[in-house]
């Protein structure tokens, strides 16, 4: 069972967000358009990943075990079909069964072509990382190959090697900026803006603000989506979700995973979402101080081999790191580095030279 969720005392904030505490289980919450938050949990019965939702009332209710009207192609029994278990389910959006032999990703009926599109794949497996291959597709999922190795997320100060791959060789993998949508600097200003209003629907705010100051997390939102607006750098191809979750190693290949969100972006966009995971990565243990300096000097060395100025990488860095505080608000076992991360966003400038200009 994952910590439970802690929120600052003493808790005299209103909404959905203080429900979250008395969730047995609670693995992951998000936040959603009409103000309620939905979750996933494991039942502490059987071990299974369940969804649910927590409505403006505070008032939590489970689903059953994989069944979800929005997804149909999700069934109790899929997991047992595929010699797997069910490792997400966000309840109406997605899920994923890791099985014996491959990976399904399950989404509602007539989105599943936007899975992993052809074109990411191309752009990235040419230039020497591994990508999951598609074995198989449908309506409302896509079937892809399981790949080797651990999320540099987990390694920490072991997956030195991995990061030191990356840097060699992801110039090389975005300079083809293949036929994928573009996402701008204003479009990840309303990504950051939507996290922002749905945090404040969900009474989350008063969380944040319990640690960083009265209304200091909307200020610095609005500074960080008018710096991301202002200016337009040359595109590249992006993963537009890059960080250390991703990248998967195994002492010899880098695997990249995935590549639902691929699209053209500014340089900066990968690499500051890159340097902010970092940063939390430093806050919550999972890098040493050595470790962390080193991958963030890797990061500057792939910055000033790419076509990016170091005005749009703090701004790219500095809105990722006030997502990232948005985020993990709703995450258990944030209460014991939250204070710590949302410091540092509110009051740090990027702590990587990022020498390109």
């Amino acid at each position: 069972m994952r910590d439970p969720l802690t929120l600052p005392t003493p808790q005299t904030g209103s909404g959905p967000i203080w429900a979250l505490p008395r969730i047995p289980g609670l693995r992951r919450a998000w936040p959603e358009a009409d103000g309620a938050i939905a979750f996933e949990a494991v039942d502490a019965s059987d071990g299974l990943l369940r969804a649910g939702r927590v409505d403006h009332a505070g008032v939590w209710r489970l689903m059953p075990y994989a069944a979800d009207p929005d997804l149909p192609g999700l069934t109790p029994g899929l997991a047992a079909d595929l010699g797997g278990r069910l490792v997400v389910h966000r309840p109406g959006r997605r899920a994923v069964v890791v099985g014996e032999r491959l990976v399904r990703k399950i989404v509602r009926p007539g989105r599943a072509g936007r899975l992993c599109p052809p074109q990411a794949r191309r752009v990235f497996e040419g230039a020497g990382l591994r990508v999951p291959g598609v074995v198989g597709r449908g309506a409302d999922h896509v079937d892809l190959e399981l790949v080797p190795g651990r999320p540099l997320h987990e390694l920490g100060d072991a997956g030195l090697a991995g990061w030191r791959r990356l840097a060699r060789v992801w110039p090389d993998a975005v300079r083809d900026a293949a036929a994928l949508p573009e996402h701008t600097g204003a479009h990840e200003a309303g990504v950051l803006h939507r996290w922002l209003v749905r945090t404040r629907a969900a009474g989350a705010l008063d969380v944040l603000d319990a640690v960083g100051g009265q209304g200091r997390i909307e200020r610095s939102v609005e500074r960080a989506c008018a710096a991301l607006d202002e200016d337009r750098g040359p595109a590249v191809a992006a993963h537009r979700d890059l960080h250390d979750g991703q990248l998967l190693w195994d002492g010899c290949d880098l695997s990249l995973i995935d590549l639902d969100t691929a699209a053209t972006a500014e340089a900066a966009l990968d690499l500051g979402n890159l340097a902010a995971h970092a940063d939390l990565a430093r806050v919550t243990g999972r890098l040493g101080a050595a470790a962390h300096d080193r991958v963030l000097g890797l990061l500057d060395d792939v910055a000033s081999r790419l076509p990016t100025a170091s005005r749009r990488l703090r701004a790219y860095t500095d809105a990722a790191r006030l997502r990232l505080a948005l985020v993990h608000v709703f995450r258990p076992g944030a209460g014991a580095w939250l204070a710590a991360w949302t410091h540092l966003a509110l009051n740090s400038t990027t702590t990587l030279g990022w020498r390109a200009e």
